[in-house]
């Protein structure tokens, strides 16, 4: 077992102005933090401070984080999320290969629901803003841990309050469960997982997607999105 993380002062204000201005943490900091309940005990957010998760920890009771950007030790984000983690006892957990233009390798996708099963709740779980993939892994808890219809659950993924534009590239993870949506109309007792083990077809989803490009400045140069 990993010693708990402490650093060093001189460290942790570094990573502070990092994170602040290079990462835009003063838009969460000082403007949305993207912060929602979906269902009692079940937390979703944009990338939070050390103190916002302090705040969100010590009022909510959070006993895990599923973090959802890259797995990357190094980087000031994770280690200030870390410290906050070890220091409060809470269980961080990094589920890498979620992108917010991208689909997931099948195995991935299926690991990712295998884990949202097991999270103890209450829990965090948050990308860098909190639109894309955050939203797309509140879409998949909310239909197979809280057996939401798909239509209902995929009420995660829009414009307001959570800010997904699904008319732009990061609507490939709107497409995916539209594709699994339209599955159900020959299949109506077809599952999800099923869907996904037997006909999900990552490349040939990812072809078929048409988003209206003249959106993707907004994502990729104006708001950021990983």
């Amino acid at each position: 077992m990993n010693s708990p993380l402490r650093l060093l002062p001189e460290e942790r204000r570094r990573y502070r102005r990092h994170q602040f201005w290079t990462d835009h943490g003063i838009f969460r900091e000082c403007f949305y933090a993207n912060f929602h309940e979906m269902v009692p005990g079940v937390f979703r957010s944009a990338q939070p401070s050390p103190r916002q998760l302090r705040r969100w920890q010590q009022h909510y009771g959070l006993k895990a984080v599923l973090n959802l950007r890259a797995p990357a030790p190094h980087e000031p984000h994770y280690r200030l999320e870390q410290e906050v983690c070890d220091a409060t006892g809470m269980q961080h957990i990094v589920l890498h290969g979620i992108g917010s233009r991208d689909l997931p390798e099948k195995e991935r996708l299926l690991q990712a629901i295998d884990l949202l099963t097991e999270l103890p709740r209450p829990f965090l779980l948050h990308c860098k803003s909190g639109a894309d993939r955050a939203g797309f892994m509140s879409v998949l808890y909310m239909h197979l841990v809280m057996a939401q219809p798909m239509k209902t659950a995929q009420r995660q993924l829009r414009l307001w309050p959570f800010g997904h534009i699904r008319h732009a590239n990061t609507g490939i993870l709107d497409w995916f469960f539209t594709s699994y949506r339209q599955a159900l109309v020959n299949e109506p007792d077809l599952s999800l997982r099923q869907w996904i083990e037997r006909d999900y077809d990552r490349l040939a989803l990812l072809k078929s997607f048409r988003p209206w490009y003249r959106l993707d400045w907004l994502t990729d140069r104006l708001l950021h999105r990983e």
